[in-house]
């Protein structure tokens, strides 16, 4: 049974830990994937729900793999559970005031901000007109007849979608240098080995931080120059995207943000959303074309006004390949978990991906089956892919809104197949799970770009 015991009189006790089991879990991290989900079905059957890995320089991490486990991590006091060390150790490229990095009072102001754009209607509505353009973009963009990486033309669509709404730049002429600046950053701080460089980067790969370094400095003055120009600029009171909605804020003191703590925002929701995003985005056609009822359904509700069908792809892309797999927050102050009274300092790792993949939970839960959530609503703790309690993601909705309309745009106007059969695996590339091979497609035909009629349609036959 999970409780949330606080008492000073309870036993400071962990889960069980042996070097062997912490050796599994590490390696199978290191894969990702499958391999991943294995060694912690293993350690969840030897150990049950709750077990501790010992990870140097983080000390004892406890792997949590049970929803209603995970349902009282999320409904903790923000005084018991904090962000912790797993996110500190990029607060050198998010900033130190960045909201995935600080806690309490701070943590609750900067989401009261920020939520309302990312969650309101009518600003979703208008963000999806120029996310529809980006997507138009790209897709004209792509080779026809020949087969290509899908996730890189994604990544480009991702960053102009960013640069757009978060940033609210539409001149080219700003545009440009924003994307250079900003495609160097994402590419250093993304790469294969970026977060043992991270951990190390007091004593290791000083050739990699330094050019990590020169490309923050770089994307910085490009970001403080432009925070500059829109304090000056009277539109700016009238504009609707992100940055201008933090150039009108103030504190509770009645205190504008500074520049640090807008750059520090807008670099957090640059890094966050663009990788997770286009992974899920590149995933979702991988599994797409490798299902075809599934293909054909979408592509006859992308002819349509219609999205349900669209809602659900994205839900169990997510549910079947979370671009990130675990979750993590750090005990500050005595916590009772599963019948252990964790110490301070304590960090628990919610795995997502394994608890996803759960036959208990999901049914045949290896298949991609987005008719799954059509007539039903997810478990909290079972379905966890943007986190949960007070450090959820903020942009779920609109990062969903993103793969939405990208699929809309490209079946409704491409014909994609994949160029090969079998699927592509899992690959670990920080602490992302990408696709082994980019999503490589071969777009065949590619129709010409114009307004159409949208009619209804009840879309095609489920899968069996």
């Amino acid at each position: 049974m999970t409780n949330l015991d606080t008492s000073a009189n309870s036993n400071i006790s962990i889960p069980p830990s042996t070097p062997l089991s912490s050796l599994l879990a590490i390696a199978g991290f290191a894969v990702g994937g499958i391999p991943e989900r294995k060694a912690v079905n293993i350690l969840n059957k030897k150990s049950g729900a709750l077990l501790t890995v010992k990870v140097p320089t983080m000390g004892d991490v406890v792997l949590v793999t049970d929803p209603a486990m995970v349902r009282s991590i999320f409904s903790a006091s923000p005084s018991l559970l904090i962000s912790g060390r797993f996110n500190a150790v990029l607060d050198f490229l998010y900033g130190q005031t960045s909201m995935f990095l600080v806690d309490g009072a701070p943590h609750h102001r900067l989401r009261r901000l920020l939520v309302p754009p990312f969650r309101n209607k009518d600003s979703l509505a208008s963000y999806a007109k120029i996310i529809e353009r980006v997507a138009e973009d790209v897709l004209d963009e792509m080779p026809v007849g020949s087969p290509f990486a899908l996730l890189p033309e994604l990544r480009h669509g991702m960053l102009e979608i960013i640069l757009r709404i978060i940033f609210g730049i539409s001149d080219e002429a700003r545009l440009a240098p924003f994307r250079v600046a900003m495609t160097d950053l994402l590419e250093l701080s993304t790469s294969y080995s970026a977060s043992i460089r991270f951990a190390l980067r007091n004593v290791i790969s000083v050739r990699h931080w330094g050019r990590l370094q020169a490309a923050l400095k770089a994307s910085n003055t490009l970001i403080y120059s432009e925070i500059s120009r829109r304090r000056g600029d009277p539109l700016t009171q009238e504009q609707d995207d992100i940055l201008a909605l933090l150039l009108r804020t103030r504190t509770e003191e009645g205190e504008l943000l500074s520049d640090v703590e807008i750059r520090d925002q807008l670099v957090t929701m640059l890094i966050a959303g663009h990788e997770t995003t286009a992974t899920t985005l590149a995933w979702a056609f991988e599994r797409l074309l490798r299902t075809p009822n599934t293909l054909a359904r979408l592509s006859a509700e992308a002819q349509t006004n219609d999205h349900e069908y669209a809602d659900a792809v994205v839900t169990e892309t997510l549910r079947l390949r979370s671009p990130i797999p675990v979750f993590s927050r750090e005990v500050a102050g005595e916590f009772s978990l599963g019948g252990y009274n964790l110490p301070k300092g304590t960090i628990l790792v919610a795995h997502i991906a394994y608890i996803h993949h759960r036959a208990d939970l999901f049914e045949n839960p290896h298949d991609f089956c987005p008719e799954r959530f059509l007539d039903r609503k997810s478990e909290l703790g079972a379905y966890i892919p943007f986190g949960g309690g007070l450090h959820s993601c903020i942009g779920n909705h609109f990062a969903a809104l993103e793969v939405r309309v990208f699929l809309h745009v490209m079946l409704r106007r491409g014909l994609f197949v994949p160029d090969r059969k079998a699927s592509e695996r899992e690959h670990r590339q920080t602490i992302l799970n990408l696709p082994a091979r980019g999503a490589r497609v071969t777009l065949l035909s590619r129709k010409q770009r114009q307004p159409m009629k949208l009619v209804a349609t009840k879309g095609c036959p489920m899968n069996k």
